[in-house]
């Protein structure tokens, strides 16, 4: 995960190129906001008794899953909100770089007269997964898309604290040290979201999908939670030659799965 730093370092001493996570979007769509002040957009079938809620990774915006809020058979079939999470795109700017914080910002977004399911890609993964662990009632599946969950392997690097530093912050952009601001005690963070109970979450279905050739969230991430992850309806999938982009690189298979975790949820409807 840690590499996205790496990246916006060289992009912005070198070529100031724009990545996916900050892209702009044509959606349509009315900006709104929750009690905590996250801003979030929301599309498809409101009628409908499944809520996909969308968290995107670090750094990133609501715009990320804009190819899943065009979805037909998503908009039709389901109730489609995508959110800023804290310190990005519309959402409050100051830096939340503990789970709960960014899991509580999220928390009225859950219906409690819907079937509510997760999609969290890089660190809105392990997000939504803590998430999921405060209020085990509230959801009902997850899909988590190149998360990071092993404190071992998301150890601030070099680089990471590199960036800390003024001399080399200064050339970042907000976004980036927002996300650097992140990465830094993320071990520590993803240690106490693995002291939690995840016996909390034995009759949710959960999918976690991750390429084998992903650079930036090393692939034993995934390994590490469905080891933890207990219950019926846990599965890995393992995509061969998928790196950490697998979210927009592979949408129609990713949107297949949150089809299938879709059905298995529907039995732990409240």
């Amino acid at each position: 995960m840690r590499k996205q730093v790496v990246g916006a370092t060289v992009l912005s001493f070198l070529a100031g190129l724009s990545i996916k996570s900050s892209i702009a979007s044509d959606l349509d769509t009315t900006t709104h906001f929750a009690r905590s002040g996250v801003a979030y957009v929301a599309k498809g079938n409101q009628a409908s008794h499944y809520r996909l809620i969308f968290i995107h990774g670090s750094p990133g915006n609501k715009e990320v899953y804009e190819a899943y809020l065009k979805d037909a058979w998503l908009l039709e079939n389901a109730e489609l909100i995508s959110v800023d999470r804290v310190g990005y795109g519309q959402s409050p700017k100051a830096l939340a770089a503990d789970l709960d914080s960014q899991s509580k910002s999220i928390e009225s977004l859950l219906s409690k007269d819907k079937v509510n399911i997760l999609i969290g890609h890089s660190l809105g993964g392990p997000i939504a997964l803590n998430l999921a662990l405060m209020f085990p009632n509230l959801v009902q599946g997850m899909v988590l898309v190149a998360p990071a969950f092993d404190p071992k392997l998301e150890e601030p690097k070099w680089y990471n604290e590199l960036a800390d530093t003024w001399l080399v912050s200064v050339f970042l952009s907000d976004n980036w040290k927002k996300s650097n601001g992140e990465m830094m005690p993320l071990a520590d963070e993803l240690s106490k979201l693995s002291n939690k109970d995840w016996g909390l979450l034995d009759s949710v279905p959960v999918t976690l999908i991750h390429g084998d050739e992903d650079n930036i969230a090393d692939p034993k991430n995934s390994i590490f939670a469905i080891q933890r992850l207990t219950g019926a309806e846990k599965k890995l999938i393992e995509v061969q030659g998928a790196g950490h982009f697998i979210l927009w690189q592979n949408t129609p298979m990713v949107i297949n799965e949150i089809k299938k975790l879709i059905s298995i949820a529907d039995f732990n409807r409240p």
